[in-house]
């Protein structure tokens, strides 16, 4: 009876601590997309093409940054402390930026925002580590990244709304207020360790077997890894098409295929939601690989990635070539939900791909690695991509992009039995 009550008190932490994680990370999402969700009335008010490009790029150069460098710093500090001030420095920044006009200060505003950004998921990863098992994670990690597909799907139709009557500068208060909310109440219902309650960690097994046995492999081996090499390069093309897709999809249909702002927030919307159901789908599509798999070098999961790369491809021919101002919003909307689903599929596995293929004590540093090259490809879709929309329209970066993706499926398809499980080759040497 006594054990029953006491696993029924951890699933509540664990319940508790998670709906505080979710609802903290869609506030995180909200945040970081507050000022593209603007940016169309910015530019009406005389944002150039350029200066747009330079704010957009300004964030994901600080994110990348900072996404690396917190992944380092969650294994030093408390994870729920790095969780809440993050959202608390977001915040705050987004408040400012709401009341600023000068290009450069909007511009170093964004970039702090995007700095504060890079400590949400890593303190995320952490607290899901400790707080549920190994044969779990898997699980709980997609289910809280759709967070962000959740806030992706809401968010641009709030914030229209917000936009339309009362103006983008209150627009971005409200995302500013509501992230110091919400960073006061992580701060009362995150708890670190299972083992501040008095419960066993999960990760205590895992640093024991660690303990026991070092591996050979060092940080070195990783950057000589050509498995991880295909990861990042696949995880720049798949990012860096999101991210354009998400912060300039809008502009292009506004701009380039004369349709209002609600259909470009409609698109918006329906790749977040598609997002959410590709992601899922992956986890399952490619846990069920994992099961069937057969004696090869290659990893299972990496044709299930091949394929959704194969579909962004095909939405992106049909968002350039077949959307125009006649389209209906039913046909645009389920371009974007497909395209959502092809291009969060493979965020999903490529991370997931890249910690199980080596070491345990070496996982860390390997994600770190392919999210850096996806934040790159994410800084490759601010600024260069917004010059190429200056001298060749919205439309050619749609075109490249179609063209990217295309490539990084060849690519793959190719590679695709490269030899990626360091662990194995530590087994049989």
């Amino acid at each position: 009876m006594l054990r029953e009550n006491r696993d029924r008190l951890f699933q509540y932490y664990q319940a508790s601590i998670f709906t505080s994680l979710f609802i903290g990370y869609a506030c995180y999402a909200y945040n970081r997309k507050s000022v593209s969700f603007a940016m169309p009335k910015l530019m009406e008010e005389g944002l150039s093409k350029s200066e747009a490009g330079l704010i957009a790029s300004s964030q994901n150069l600080a994110y990348a940054i900072s996404k690396f460098l917190g992944g380092i710093l969650s294994d030093r500090i408390s994870s729920k402390s790095l969780f809440s001030s993050g959202l608390f420095m977001s915040g705050v920044v987004t408040i400012l930026f709401a009341s600023s006009n000068s290009i450069p200060l909007l511009t170093a505003l964004w970039f702090l925002n995007g700095f504060a950004q890079g400590a949400g998921w890593p303190a995320c990863a952490k607290l899901l580590r400790k707080w549920y098992s190994p044969s779990q994670f898997g699980t709980w990690w997609s289910v809280l990244s759709a967070s962000a597909n959740i806030s992706g799907g809401v968010s641009p139709f709030v914030a229209s709304y917000i936009i339309l009557n009362y103006g983008w500068r209150v627009s971005l208060a409200v995302a500013g207020i509501v992230s110091l909310i919400l960073s006061a109440v992580t701060v009362l219902t995150v708890i670190n360790s299972p083992t501040e309650l008095g419960f066993e960690s999960f990760t205590k097994d895992e640093e024991s077997k660690t303990d026991k046995k070092e591996s050979k492999f060092t940080s070195k081996d990783i950057l000589k890894n050509p498995f991880l090499w295909l990861v990042s390069f696949a995880y720049l093309s798949v990012f860096c098409s999101k991210t354009s897709a998400v912060d300039w999809g809008q502009l292009y249909l506004i701009e380039d295929r004369h349709r209002n702002q609600y259909i470009g927030s409609a698109f918006t919307s329906s790749v977040e939601t598609g997002g959410f159901i590709g992601g899922i789908l992956a986890g399952w599509l490619t846990d069920y690989a994992m099961k069937m798999k057969q004696k090869s070098k290659g990893n299972p999961r990496m044709p299930v990635a091949i394929l959704f790369m194969i579909g962004v491809t095909l939405c992106f021919h049909l968002f350039y070539f077949n959307v125009n101002q006649h389209s209906s919003q039913l046909f645009i909307s389920s371009v974007g939900f497909l395209l959502g689903a092809c291009l969060y599929g493979p965020i999903a596995i490529f991370g997931v791909v890249a910690s199980e293929s080596v070491p345990i004590n070496l996982s860390g540093t390997a994600h770190a690695m392919v999210a850096l090259a996806a934040n790159i490809g994410a800084i490759i879709s601010g600024l260069p991509f917004s010059f190429i929309a200056k001298y060749y329209s919205w439309g050619g970066v749609f075109l490249l992009l179609e063209i990217l993706s295309g490539l990084t499926a060849f690519v793959m398809l190719c590679l695709k039995n490269l030899d990626s499980n360091m662990i194995d080759k530590e087994k049989r040497s």
